[in-house]
């Protein structure tokens, strides 16, 4: 399983920084990594407890098509939502107030395919080799086999993280700027 969770404070009310995590394009549309094609809840109504949303999103040179349903709603609070994609993945959303601004924490947990550990190898041969021989490690050296799919979910978990700390700046950067414009 792997587990990437990051903070940041934001210096705006948790009212605002909630509504912004609570509205699933705007969230995304600030997201550096990819860009929203679509994403719309089901019901065309604010998010809530339930609420079932679709996402299209471009990542690179790829189309990713998923949806994810709430499952806790606590308005101004938290938001947990899970996927129903090839590799399932839970996002919970917290906002707590903090020194005359907002803590939002950002946690994703899902367990990654051979295909997600395999692009953490930073050369196509590698990537290569390691396709051809995590599955035999299995049979010659289970310790061995399991020290490298460690050594690989920690490799991704930097890789996301690191890319989760610049869309919470990304949205940070956002808000702040409203607020200094008087739109919060």
């Amino acid at each position: 399983m792997v587990v990437v969770s990051r903070r940041i404070h934001i210096a705006a009310p948790v009212e605002c920084v909630f509504a912004l995590m609570a509205d699933p394009l705007a969230r995304a549309a600030l997201n550096p990594f990819v860009t929203p094609l679509r994403v719309e809840t089901e019901d065309s109504r604010p998010l809530h407890g339930g609420s079932i949303c679709h996402f299209r999103l471009q990542t690179g040179n790829r189309i990713v098509d998923y949806r994810t349903r709430v499952h806790e709603f606590e308005l101004n609070r938290c938001i947990t939502s899970v996927s129903d994609s090839t590799v399932p993945f839970e996002i919970r959303l917290e906002t707590q107030p903090e020194g005359g601004g907002t803590r939002l924490t950002q946690t994703e947990s899902f367990e990654p395919n051979a295909a997600m550990l395999s692009e953490v190898m930073e050369s196509e041969r590698g990537r290569r080799l390691l396709q051809l021989l995590v599955p035999l490690m299995a049979f010659i050296d289970s310790d061995y086999a399991l020290r490298v799919r460690r050594r690989q979910e920690e490799l991704l978990e930097q890789r996301l993280g690191a890319n989760l700390e610049r869309w919470l700046e990304a949205i940070r950067a956002h808000l702040e700027k409203q607020k200094l414009n008087g739109q919060d």
